[in-house]
């Protein structure tokens, strides 16, 4: 579908960086700390405003960019607060395992959304 390709590359991104972040040789370079900036601070955030607002035409780029970087400091904040209070805690392999599942199930649910709204205007 023409309209997923934001998805997917989010999806390649959440696995590329958690490449970099978690692999030795690789989490040594200064690609993991732009990585691991874009992943907590916009990703999820723009997945989640995605999901929330699934047509194109319902915000403009610079409504969803500020939404989605105020949407995913929240969503960074919450799941922090969460970890805390489970015996894993707030390290490094539980907050980006935690960040990537969010935002992976995020992008099911809007892929599901644009799916729903894509067949709805078919029929219409």
């Amino acid at each position: 579908m023409a309209g997923s390709r934001d998805l997917f590359a989010i999806v390649v991104f959440v696995v590329i960086s958690a490449v970099f972040i978690i692999v030795p040789p690789l989490n040594e370079t200064p690609l993991r700390a732009v990585l691991g900036f874009i992943l907590v601070l916009f990703v999820p955030g723009y997945v989640f405003v995605s999901a929330l607002f699934p047509g194109n035409d319902e915000l403009d780029g610079i409504e969803r960019l500020a939404l989605s970087i105020g949407l995913s400091i929240c969503i960074v904040v919450l799941i922090g607060i969460a970890l805390n209070y489970t015996p894993w805690g707030i390290r490094l392999k539980p907050i980006l395992l935690s960040i990537s599942a969010i935002t992976l199930a995020s992008t099911a649910i809007c892929a599901y959304r644009r799916v729903k709204i894509a067949t709805q205007s078919k029929a219409v």
